[in-house]
């Protein structure tokens, strides 16, 4: 093999190597923004919204 395969092999890998850690940092930054976003959502309470009588009532008159 000459230099110039070679060196165009390795150029071949650290592109590919780069474009590797791009895409993982890219995702990682994805997914920090969803548990984000989650962390953000109102916290849903147990007894500030429940229905007055469904699922407590039920109808026997058939």
């Amino acid at each position: 093999m000459d230099i110039s395969s070679i060196m165009s092999a390795q150029v071949a890998q650290l592109q590919h190597t780069v474009q590797l850690s791009i895409m993982d940092k890219a995702l990682n930054m994805g997914a920090a923004s969803a548990v984000e976003m989650l962390n953000q959502l109102p916290q849903q309470q147990a007894s500030a919204a429940n229905h007055p009588y469904k699922g407590t009532v039920i109808d026997v008159s058939v």
